[in-house]
């Protein structure tokens, strides 16, 4: 079974809401735009190193509503969990038919 490697793809409307709601605010990037310029630099080295990762829409009250279910804050492990655990449930595309 091949090993999937997910990227959590948030949506640019919903990125005040998440920097809003994280708990590690501190570590994270403020502009969207940078981030988004992180994550295509993301893909292209991992596709550089013969890895096809797939994105993860993320929609930040799915993801808060599960950080409350489980009791977690939102944070980068929490998001990581969030994304295998949506990966795991088939809610991916391979990164080259996303809007990256």
């Amino acid at each position: 079974m091949e090993k999937l490697i997910g990227i959590g793809f948030y949506r640019k409307e919903q990125w005040p809401l998440l920097l809003e709601s994280a708990d590690d605010i501190d570590a994270m990037v403020k502009v969207y735009d940078e981030w988004m310029k992180g994550i295509q630099k993301l893909i292209e080295n991992m596709r550089m190193e013969g890895i096809e990762p797939v994105t993860v829409d993320i929609d930040i009250n799915e993801l808060l509503e599960y950080c409350r279910g489980h009791n977690l804050k939102n944070n980068g492990e929490t998001r990581s969990q969030f994304v295998a655990e949506l990966l795991r449930s088939g809610r991916s595309e391979k990164a080259g038919h996303c809007s990256l």
